[in-house]
């Protein structure tokens, strides 16, 4: 199976299929090395690893930015004060 045969199959197997910019961007961070030398069952499996790290970081940064009640604007170069709801 050819690279590209490899690449769309992860792109209609993943989970991230439905949101095709989304998928472009997963895709397009896989080393070329996987995509040679990996199955394409196992591109789909990099594919989904690599979305939940990415959505993890952003768990995390959300929560930073949330228990600073700030966050830094590299445009203003300073900090901005957020409006923490309180629950």
């Amino acid at each position: 199976m050819s690279n590209e045969e490899k690449l769309s199959y992860v792109r209609n197997q993943m989970k991230m299929a439905p949101f095709q910019r989304t998928a472009k961007a997963i895709i397009a961070s896989i080393p070329v090395t996987l995509i040679e030398h990996l199955s394409s069952e196992q591109l789909v499996v990099v594919a989904d690893a690599l979305h939940a790290a990415h959505e993890a970081g952003k768990a995390k940064v959300e929560e930073e930015i949330l228990a600073e009640g700030a966050i830094y604007s590299p445009k203003h170069e300073r900090m901005l004060e957020i409006e923490v709801p309180h629950a």
